[in-house]
């Protein structure tokens, strides 16, 4: 039970902000991610997704994303990925993005109470329209963040943790592509549950800002709640 208060919390503080200013838009993101291991090292898998307004149906978001990551070690590891992002918005052109990505981790130092951790993302992205020229761009992502130790409330309770993250985004080469939130930055702060060796979920409240339609168009603002289980299976014996 009292695993849940860090939730409500979340929950809280996401409704709380969402009603103080009406140029803010309030979103619910839901994520499953599934990695299975290959080897040590090497681990294979993706995940699906929806996202979508949540004052109103005009802004829909549906993704997957198969992933292949390779660890070195503790420290560094390394991730590629094609994706399919497929936006429907009721008052503007739907948009189909094919993207693939390279990602580029390092999680360093461990500092015992807490390890920090660091993720370089670079985005070739493919924009295809209904009645819109299709269009090209490349996006570079960074993000750093924290993560606590586990924690527990007493004898045979599962773990849980908590993260705070932020991650700037910015485009390098655009062929003109068209989106409604052009993203900017991101700050999220998330509470996460060890259900099983398998299983843990995350509950996350975002707040990201972005442009509409381009790099330099009007500012705008996003509270998101995310959603996310994570399902890992065991590594065969070999």
């Amino acid at each position: 039970m009292r695993s849940a208060i860090p939730i409500l919390v979340i929950v809280i503080l996401f409704y709380s902000l969402s009603g103080k200013s009406q140029n803010v838009d309030n979103q619910l993101w839901i994520n499953y991610g599934l990695t299975i291991p290959a080897n040590k090292n090497l681990s294979y898998g993706g995940d699906i997704g929806i996202r979508g307004l949540i004052s109103n149906q005009k802004w829909n978001q549906i993704l997957i994303r198969p992933t292949a990551t390779y660890r070195w070690n503790q420290t560094f590891a390394a991730a590629g990925a094609v994706a399919l992002f497929s936006t429907f918005n009721v008052d503007d052109e739907n948009v189909y993005e094919f993207r693939i990505h390279q990602d580029f981790n390092v999680n360093w130092p461990n500092l015992s109470v807490l390890e920090l951790f660091y993720r370089l993302r670079i985005e070739e992205r493919f924009f295809f329209y209904e009645s819109l020229p299709n269009s090209f761009n490349i996006r570079v992502r960074l993000l750093a963040g924290l993560e606590t130790q586990d924690f527990r409330l007493g004898e045979g309770k599962r773990p849980f943790y908590f993260q705070i993250m932020f991650e700037g985004f910015r485009t390098v080469a655009d062929d003109s592509s068209y989106e409604v939130f052009v993203n900017q930055t991101r700050a999220d702060f998330s509470f996460g549950h060890r259900l099983s060796n398998s299983f843990r979920y995350e509950i996350h409240y975002i707040r990201q800002s972005s442009r509409l339609f381009a790099d330099d168009g009007l500012e705008t603002s996003q509270n998101i709640l995310r959603i996310r289980l994570f399902h890992r299976l065991p590594m065969k014996d070999n």
